[in-house]
């Protein structure tokens, strides 16, 4: 039995695959982001507790070296999480190709297996 979406499967697979890397670039980006804001943002607040630096803010210190340190774990926990991510999304990548071959190939086999006809009027109208 063929299919009716005239093989929109192949387009699903392909918006699939380019919402998962969009995905993927987006959570890379945000998490190296994070661990950059964190890394210079801790150390800035750490200075400013001792004297070393003059930080103009409407917080204060403990709530300013607490949110910091959350940005800075937060950072460093999705950056670890981005070689799993990738893995997960590569396997996810490797099945939406698989079924498009897969699809490809039952679409070659039904168009093979469909028989010739032959019209009889054609035959008719050429002998006259």
């Amino acid at each position: 039995m063929g299919r009716a979406d005239g093989g929109s499967g192949t387009a699903a697979g392909i918006v699939k695959a380019v919402l998962l890397f969009i995905l993927n670039v987006c959570h890379i980006f945000v998490s190296l982001g994070l661990l950059a804001f964190g890394v210079i943002m801790l150390p800035a607040v750490l200075l400013g507790r001792t004297g070393l630096l003059v930080m103009m803010t409407d917080l204060a210190q403990l709530p300013l070296l607490l949110i910091s340190s959350g940005i800075l774990l937060l950072g460093l926990g999705m950056c670890f999480c981005i070689v799993p991510m990738c893995g997960a999304s590569y396997g996810a990548l490797k099945d939406i190709m698989r079924a498009a071959e897969i699809r490809g190939k039952i679409a070659r086999e039904e168009k093979a297996d469909m028989p010739v006809s032959i019209d009889d009027d054609d035959e008719s109208g050429e002998a006259e």
